[in-house]
């Protein structure tokens, strides 16, 4: 489970977010969340140009998922 203060965080962030805002968000380098990605431990998509999107929901549930964080 995530405290209130996260989870407020996360409400504050856009609706939609590249690798580098998500990574920005956890205090990572950009790699570090694409390699999430493509482990298939953080859910994301690529959009119409080719770029990663992490959804704000899916964030929130990988942090759920991992509530060391």
């Amino acid at each position: 489970m995530i405290s209130d203060t996260l989870k407020e965080k996360i409400e504050s962030l856009p609706a939609i977010l590249s690798i580098g805002e998500a990574a920005d968000f956890f205090s990572v380098r950009y790699l570090t969340v694409y390699r999430l990605i493509r482990r298939g431990t953080m859910p994301a998509y690529k959009d119409g140009e080719g770029r990663w999107c992490v959804l704000r929901s899916d964030l929130k549930t990988y942090c759920s998922r991992n509530s060391n964080l």
